[in-house]
């Protein structure tokens, strides 16, 4: 990047309780020894701001926090060329950073931000709005409304386990339907489709999925979870979703979710009623170790 390249800090304050703009701040003290332009933005309003108000300015947007302020900036970025992000991880599932391999350290993220190389990454557009990692609806997804309804503060692992426990109270696994490239799959309980292989958890649940591949890895399973909680789980860190006796495992470029009661997207509560997905070949370059 040359050194009159200006760089956009987009800093989530609540993110590791603060760390991420502490190291926001951190990077913007290095840069400016550089002699690299750059700018923070603490809050989507002030990102979209500075992206409207000064269009072109910013070479690339540096994301200090986790997949969900990444999914927000996602929103604001125009589409075309496509964008430049580095990522310093300092959310709670760091998907998409440690699909990238960036380190969760903060210099580790600083070395691949200034020397890493820009790698083509597949986006997923979902209804309108682009995602970075994976769709899903069914029990996974009324789990993440539960915990962004119950919790306070930055999301801690914790939260999902204590969601999981009370589950009984609250989940309902209602059959969707699913089709995948104009083919109508039948109904299912469960559907996420992989952007990335690997899950909110940090563990791989589908190593088919790649995100530079140009097509979305469709996993079905057609009974509920919850009986089944250690069949389930222990399949998935197997890497083995698949090997189920219910479960279905197809590569797609779109999908469509019909009669979705709850879903989820990038770890975060989606919509509801139809959901159309469609993958974006390489709509995304993130800094990766060389």
């Amino acid at each position: 990047m040359p050194s009159d390249a200006g760089v956009l800090l987009v800093a989530n304050p609540t993110s590791g309780r603060g760390r991420a703009l502490r190291w926001a701040e951190r990077a913007g003290e290095r840069l400016r020894s550089e002699g690299v332009a750059w700018r923070i933005a603490a809050s989507p309003g002030e990102t979209s701001s500075l992206l409207g108000r000064e269009p072109g300015r910013f070479a690339e947007s540096w994301v200090f926090g986790g997949d969900g302020t990444l999914r927000g900036l996602l929103q604001l970025l125009p589409p075309d060329p496509p964008p430049r992000v580095a990522l310093f991880p300092a959310g709670t599932g760091n998907v998409v950073a440690r699909e990238a391999g960036v380190p969760l350290t903060f210099e580790g993220a600083w070395r691949v931000a200034r020397a890493g190389a820009p790698r083509p990454f597949d986006l997923l557009r979902v209804n309108g709005e682009r995602a970075a990692f994976m769709v899903s609806a069914g029990l996974d997804a009324e789990l993440a409304h539960r915990v962004a309804a119950d919790r306070r503060g930055p999301m801690r692992r914790a939260d999902w386990v204590r969601a999981a426990l009370a589950s009984g109270r609250f989940a309902r696994e209602a059959p969707l339907r699913v089709l995948a490239d104009g083919a109508d799959l039948g109904a299912a309980r469960f559907a996420a489709a992989f952007n990335c292989g690997l899950y909110a958890g940090g563990f791989r649940v589908c190593p088919r999925a790649r995100p530079d591949d140009g097509r979305i890895e469709l996993l079905l399973l057609r009974e509920p979870i919850r009986p089944r909680w250690a069949a389930v789980i222990w399949a998935a860190l197997r890497h083995r979703p698949e090997s189920l006796p219910d479960a279905t495992l197809i590569g797609a470029r779109a999908v469509e979710l019909r009669d979705v009661a709850c879903s989820q997207v990038d770890g975060d509560p989606g919509p509801v009623g139809t959901l159309r997905i469609e993958v974006l070949p390489a709509a995304l370059r993130i800094r990766a170790p060389a």
